[in-house]
């Protein structure tokens, strides 16, 4: 029979550690499944003014401190956050910072969410390649053309873990290389071994490779900006220092990055910039090992202002203050204005472009195939809520590799069941992955054992 463990909390802190390990180098945890609250009730949404879709690329004006323009979206259908990030060049926690109380793998068909485009740019020198670890971008300035103009690329980034932090500093980038092999490191062996997923010495180049297709050498010895074979762990912190692009931003950073290109690593988690006439602040949260008091943490926003007003000439009497406090502590990870007079982040929001994608093409829905009597199958359990049966599968989806997976009513619960896979071996490593980086322990299965 199968296992139809019932999601408790031993299962749900399993399942929360299990992605999170699936996403970095060396493993780590990931979400539950969990209960989820009841979506909010639908509501006539407002009248926005209609957007195009949010840019990777912008040009650059003389002293323009901020790209982009936040926006809002709706979920269609089954998506994922991580599936609206990825569209859009951002990061997991870019997304799940700006959509605070939205489940990140069931938000739910037709929500409205929070597209956190709008970035200031780091008080960094605008050349060659600048990442701002506490906002998990980097940015790539490009040389001007011709006529003087010069563009700047914004790619969401891995960092590094805290045990693992990615060096500050300017170093520039020494080689680049596509589809290199990866020379595994020692501590990174020693880590998959202690989980039970023994990596090779090497591991050969192509698009399963951890480290991605393409990689750009730094001038710190063992540091490099690369890809990824997990790319939803894209904007988490989940590498052994280096910086970590979805591997479709890295193809368009390889062409266009020189070697020889400066590189320069800052952390900073708060910034002030104007867009037009808004004094703009954006906060991020600090990373741990450089963590801030709230005293501390208004002071250096207080700095950013204040160099910013005087940019302008402005008056410190012209901010809210009260206001700056209060987005210093929600930490919401997008530029919100702060001068007296200018709408508070609801009304900021609720006046947010949106962006209205074309329709998901939903495949004609076919009745269910038979089983195959010859494919073997994982179950994974059966769960009360429909929602966490959801979750589970959109977990597995985005794996890296994925790993095909269906829900099925099931007595009164729902049931998860990973394949089909072809044969016991393929299955048996499939089974492997999953209980290592989901904690979850499932039952192989073939239909004909059941009789089908």
């Amino acid at each position: 029979m199968p296992d139809r463990r019932r999601a408790g909390p031993t299962a749900r802190r399993y399942a929360l550690g299990g992605l999170l390990i699936a996403l970095t180098l060396t493993g780590c945890m990931k979400e539950p499944v969990v209960p989820l609250p009841p979506p909010p009730p639908k509501a006539e949404a407002p009248t926005r003014a209609p957007a195009p879709g949010p840019q990777l690329a912008f040009e650059l004006a003389p002293q323009q401190q901020v790209v982009g323009v936040t926006q809002v979206t709706r979920v269609q259908g089954d998506e994922t956050l991580l599936d609206i990030a990825r569209r859009f060049h951002l990061g997991y926690e870019e997304m799940e910072w700006a959509n605070r109380g939205v489940d990140i793998w069931v938000p739910g068909d037709g929500r409205e969410v929070v597209l956190p485009v709008a970035q200031i740019l780091p008080d960094a020198p605008h050349r060659g390649l600048v990442a701002n670890l506490a906002a998990r971008r980097l940015f790539h300035f490009l040389p001007a053309d011709a006529s003087g103009k010069q563009g700047v690329v914004s790619y969401p980034i891995g960092i590094g873990r805290e045990e693992f932090p990615t060096p500050l500093g300017t170093t520039q980038v020494t080689r680049k290389r596509a589809y290199p092999d990866w020379r595994v490191p020692a501590s990174v062996r020693r880590a998959h071994a202690l989980r039970g997923d023994p990596l090779p010495a090497v591991v050969p180049g192509g698009p399963d490779n951890p480290i991605g297709t393409h990689v750009l050498d730094l001038g710190w010895p063992t540091y490099v900006i690369h890809s990824t074979n997990k790319p939803s762990g894209t904007g988490l912190r989940v590498t052994h220092g280096c910086l970590q692009l979805y591997p479709e931003d890295i193809t368009r950073l390889f062409d266009q990055a020189d070697v020889g290109t400066e590189v320069t690593v800052v952390d900073q988690p708060i910034l002030a910039g104007w867009q037009g006439d808004q004094l703009l602040l954006e906060v991020h949260k600090p990373l741990e090992e450089h963590a801030m008091t709230a005293n501390a943490a208004e002071a250096v926003a207080t700095v950013a202002i204040r160099k910013a007003l005087a940019a302008r000439g402005r008056d410190e009497h012209d901010v809210d203050w009260e206001r700056v406090r209060t987005y210093v502590q929600a930490q919401s990870g997008y530029p919100l204005p702060v001068l007296r007079g200018a709408p508070e982040r609801s009304a900021f929001l609720a006046m947010a472009p949106l962006y209205a994608p074309p329709p998901i093409q939903q495949a004609q829905r076919q009745p269910e195939p038979a089983p195959k009597a010859d494919a073997w199958y994982l179950h994974l359990g059966d769960y009360q809520g429909e929602n966490n049966a959801r979750k589970l599968v959109a977990q597995l989806r985005h794996l890296g590799p994925p790993v095909p997976a269906t829900m099925r009513p099931f007595a009164g619960r729902h049931e998860v069941t990973a394949g089909p896979f072809p044969d016991r071996q393929d299955a048996e490593r499939i089974a492997h992955r999953i209980e290592v980086e989901l904690g979850l322990r499932g039952e192989l299965k073939r239909p004909a054992d059941a009789g089908a």
